[in-house]
């Protein structure tokens, strides 16, 4: 059976490593200073989810969330990874919850940083009509519009750097994503997490909403104020769940852990110092 790829951070020192959860179209490397502040408590250990995986799947080969949270749950089996402390952006977030509803022993404390929480309606959508969703849903269309080359990494940096999607990045974080989603090949210099996959992985959005309020897993959730996947009427109903703390971030975007990882760090510091 194929080994699931991962990266390291930090020294093994025989203890559980910390388990950090990449988002959708961003590899682990884009949060440095997130998992490198993790990495003085615990080695860190950052699986990268299918998308990533050489050769790359076709994007049909899932055909909702729930796939990918069983692929982390092969991938924890593998590596014999139990109890321990995870931090997740976004889909990221999501796949390791899911994943820790299906297997209680391995996850006991998770940080939740921006979970794409998207109401049921649209869920439903997207497994009804997929067909009329990729052609419609704007997220979707943008994903498959992406330049999928460019002629360095400097040409990278300076397209993304325009979009409004990244205008509370600063350069210094921005690169990190850079040199973490671009790839130097043959071809030149690609996308290294590929645009079909991002799209396809819009298209499979995953309701949890009711799963996430009812959980008694310790969890710690953070929202940007400007964030597009987490309503403000969901944040006020999850913070009605007794077994959860919250972070919030009003300046702040879904892209948070780019825009403020220091902020990040600082509030996710106690949750994480208490359940290690």
């Amino acid at each position: 059976m194929q080994e699931l790829p991962a990266q390291t951070w930090g020294t093994d020192t025989g203890q559980s490593p910390i388990y950090f959860a990449h988002a959708n179209a961003y590899p682990p490397g884009s949060y440095v200073p997130i998992i490198e502040a993790l990495s003085g408590y615990r080695q860190v250990v950052a699986y990268k989810q299918r998308p990533l995986w050489q050769p790359t799947p076709d994007p049909d080969s899932i055909r909702n969330w729930h796939d990918l949270a069983d692929d982390v749950i092969r991938f924890f089996d593998q590596q014999q990874l139990r109890n321990v402390v995870a931090v997740g952006h976004s889909l990221g977030s999501v796949t390791a919850f899911l994943a820790a509803r299906k297997r209680p022993d391995l996850i006991k404390a998770l940080v939740m940083i921006e979970p794409v929480a998207l109401p049921w309606v649209y869920c439903a959508l997207t497994r009804l009509f997929p067909v009329l969703v990729k052609q419609r849903v704007a997220i979707i269309n943008k994903a498959l519009g992406r330049p999928n080359q460019f002629e360095s990494l400097q040409a990278a940096f300076d397209f993304h750097r325009k979009p409004r999607a990244f205008k509370r990045i600063s350069d210094e974080h921005l690169w990190h994503y850079i040199r973490a989603g671009i790839n130097q090949s043959a071809d030149g210099f690609t996308l290294t997490y590929p645009r079909e996959w991002e799209a396809r992985v819009y298209a499979t959005a995953t309701y949890f909403r009711n799963q996430l309020c009812a959980a008694e897993l310790p969890v710690l959730g953070m929202r940007g104020g400007h964030s597009d996947t987490i309503s403000s009427a969901f944040w006020e109903r999850w913070q009605n769940n007794p077994h959860h703390q919250f972070a919030a971030f009003p300046e702040q975007g879904h892209l948070l852990p780019l825009e403020n990882p220091e902020g990040v760090i600082r509030a996710m510091r106690p949750f994480v110092e208490q359940h290690l």
